[in-house]
């Protein structure tokens, strides 16, 4: 089978998407059309509670290329992006947000990469349009420091979900059962054959979007319990350090007392709360962690299907999942 005959999966996310979701369906059918490949686009509902669901049965109703995948409520983007991969029947697979600020006019670009022979074709975001000081600075912040803490692969800066995806990459992804999911980094974990694109990353044109401060620091925090476990290591450094500052004083202490029947050093007041502050910070981080775990003991389903439209084979991703969740007992 050569490559022209293969198909392509494009996965889109949605939430609330009622004033952009049938703006998505023209622009991409547009730019799938022109692509030359068979082609499926899978919208996984994160729970809407718009008209999102009505718009797409109306879409799904007049293009059986489009399918509708709704949850039974919000699990989370990346559980949302990681049940519409293990659903697509695609030899490859993309991500592209229903806002399409990562401009779908691209996806030719990433295709011939695939056909050029890479397993994994990330996008990387070099500059940001149409979007405000007060979001870009902290997520670029936010992408940098969680770059810096991996320390399973060094993750590309910039890069996000925009991505492409060869079928195997996809069935190896499939054999990471892991609840605490932060996927781009799992694909950057996995190897394979890799490059990046380059794009400018454009501003929302309807809708509003959904990631506030409080959504940024919690996604930053779980990618770095999911690919890190620097925080972990910083404590035990941290503590042993005090251990060996609090030996040492103890030690001058004692020659004090000793020599001159006094203690020379002063100040364990304020050293005794730096010691309680930094138990208490490390019991934190401490317990995200033992949390993540007991999450994981759980083996709950990542997600729930409430309903589909145009699927055939909605059992490729339940009997996928259910492979991940016994290759995790």
């Amino acid at each position: 089978m050569t490559i022209t005959q293969r198909l392509f999966s494009l996965v889109v996310p949605v939430l609330n998407e009622e004033d952009v979701i049938a703006d998505t369906y023209a622009r991409l059918n547009v730019v799938l059309e022109k692509v030359g490949l068979p082609f499926e686009v899978i919208v996984v509902d994160n729970g809407s509670t718009d008209r999102t669901p009505q718009i797409c049965a109306a879409l799904c109703a007049q293009d059986a290329r489009w399918k509708y995948m709704r949850l039974s409520r919000n699990f989370g983007y990346q559980n949302s992006i990681t049940a519409g991969q293990l659903a697509a029947r695609g030899d490859a697979i993309m991500v592209i947000d229903a806002d399409l600020q990562d401009p779908p006019e691209l996806i030719p670009e990433f295709i011939a990469k695939w056909r050029e022979g890479y397993d994994v074709v990330y996008g990387v975001r070099n500059k940001r349009e149409g979007e405000s000081r007060l979001r870009v600075i902290p997520t670029m912040l936010a992408m940098r420091f969680i770059s810096w803490m991996s320390d399973e692969v060094k993750l590309p800066l910039h890069s996000g979900d925009f991505r492409l995806i060869t079928r195997r990459v996809r069935d190896a992804f499939a054999q990471m059962p892991e609840t605490n999911r932060y996927v781009r980094g799992m694909f950057h974990w996995l190897g394979y054959r890799q490059i990046g694109i380059a794009y400018v990353r454009q501003g929302r044109r309807k809708g509003c979007t959904k990631v506030n401060p409080l959504f940024l620091l919690e996604f930053t925090w779980n990618a770095i319990c999911s690919c890190s476990h620097r925080p972990l290591r910083f404590f035990a450094v941290l503590g042993l350090s005090m251990i060996a500052v609090c030996c040492g004083l103890g030690l001058l202490t004692l020659i004090g007392i000793l020599q001159t029947g006094e203690a020379p050093i002063s100040g364990f007041t304020l050293l005794l709360f730096v010691i309680l502050t930094i138990q208490c910070a490390g019991f934190g981080v401490l317990g995200e962690y033992i949390g993540r775990i007991h999450a994981a003991s759980k083996g709950r389903p990542l997600w729930l299907v409430d309903y589909t439209l145009n699927f055939e084979q909605l059992a490729v991703s339940q009997d996928v999942q259910g492979e991940s969740q016994a290759r995790a007992a």
